[in-house]
């Protein structure tokens, strides 16, 4: 069994006053919280760049105010380098807050959806390694006791790419334990169903009792997805994907992407066998197997892998940002209403490449050469897309000594 680490001291100081937080840019925003980019002031008046969530102030259902505060709690317990860390967690004025890492990237979901578009699978062994790392923070979830001693029992219960973040530096992590159940969550009661439909479990669409396998078989389905550059379950609407789903068919990789070798593609039908007693047996079980393979295909895969895809990620983003730019102002520039087309140049149109994960043909070693002539391809260095939003908490300097949500 592993205990959760002890609390970092950039924790320890975040949640000692008079710090101070104050929301920057919205990074992200759904039915029930929010997400911004923040910075922390210390006392001495260093910063430092946090991810701050909040309930959306139109929610008052108990339940999900309940679901929070356990999702902040389990998150301010957990401590491993593929699992985003809460640093502080509170209730300001009936607002519920979460203070975490800021981790500057982009969702896993942010990448498949282009890749998606384009029909384009990821690099077998970049997306292997993602699926190890991500194996590793749900082993160490599974696997972790309280002060005490005594099993947590987690299941995260909704492992999918939006909960798994890619940062610019390589690091792959998951988030949202909102959907957790564990030994002492006081929200989720017996029978309650969570998490994206595409990647449920068999057995909780047959309404079986279900455990921790059922986080490995999300693992599994993002794994297929990664390799097979499109959806495995999913239907016109949600009734039709929950049926894909309880009858579990599963393509062979190989005759979705015939560059997947035959060891990949046993590791994948392993983790999604519809009865769980046929599962692989453990997240950590398919950690160890997947280093093994990662050890034939390529054992220099690593953080700089998806450090890469991360910026060709960013550069298409601002292209596509460029592009789209370029096309409004020569819409305007031609109205009728504007001054007359041949009285100004029009702006050049951006021109897209067509999307793809390839990388050099040459080699796949990690030379720097190898790394420039891949960059190439996908043309000159392009700014990142900035992330900005529209709006600001209603408390936008935020003091930290307030009550903590337990």
């Amino acid at each position: 069994m592993l205990k959760p680490e002890r609390k970092s001291s950039i924790s320890v100081r975040l949640r000692r006053a008079p710090t101070q937080y104050k929301p920057v840019s919205r990074i992200a925003v759904g039915g029930m919280a929010e997400v911004w980019r923040g910075t922390a002031t210390f006392e001495g008046g260093d910063e430092y760049p946090v991810a701050i969530k909040r309930v959306l102030p139109h929610i008052t259902d108990p339940l999900f105010r309940a679901m929070f505060k356990d999702e902040a709690r389990l998150g301010m317990t957990l401590r491993h380098p593929n699992i985003v860390p809460v640093y502080d967690a509170r209730d300001i004025g009936g607002t519920y807050l979460m203070i975490m890492e800021l981790v500057d990237g982009d969702s896993l979901k942010g990448l498949l959806d282009r890749a998606f578009e384009a029909a384009r699978p990821m690099p077998e062994a970049t997306a292997l390694y993602i699926a190890q790392q991500l194996a590793a923070g749900i082993a160490y979830a599974h696997r972790a006791v309280d002060a005490n001693g005594k099993p947590m029992n987690i299941i995260h219960r909704d492992v999918s790419p939006h909960n798994l973040l890619l940062g610019k530096n390589g690091v792959v992590k998951l988030t949202d334990f909102g959907l957790a159940d564990a030994a002492d969550n006081s929200a989720l009661g017996e029978g309650m169903i969570g998490g994206k439909f595409g990647y449920l479990a068999p057995e909780i669409v047959r309404q079986e009792p279900h455990g921790q396998p059922v986080d490995v078989f999300a693992l599994g389905v993002i794994l297929w997805e990664m390799l097979a550059g499109r959806r495995l379950f999913h239907g016109r609407d949600d009734a039709e994907t929950v049926r894909k789903v309880a009858a579990c068919e599963v393509p062979p990789l190989p005759a979705v992407n015939p560059r997947v070798s035959g060891a990949v593609d046993e590791l994948v039908r392993h983790t999604l066998q519809s009865q769980p007693v046929n599962r692989i047996p453990s997240a950590a079980d398919f950690s160890d197997e997947a280093l093994g393979l990662l050890a034939r295909i390529d054992s220099e895969v690593g953080p700089k892998d998806v450090q890469l895809l991360m910026g060709l990620h960013s550069a298409m983003k601002a292209r596509k940002v460029e592009a789209r730019s370029a096309a409004s102002l020569q819409k305007r520039w031609t109205s009728p209403r504007c001054c007359p087309a041949s009285s100004m140049p029009l702006p050049r149109r951006s021109r897209a490449r067509p999307w793809s994960w390839a990388r050099s043909p040459s080699t796949r070693t990690r030379s720097a050469s190898r790394r420039c002539s891949v960059a190439a391809t996908w043309g000159r260095s392009l700014p990142s897309a900035e992330r900005t939003g529209a709006g600001c908490l209603a408390r936008p300097t935020l003091e930290a000594g307030a009550a903590h949500a337990r």
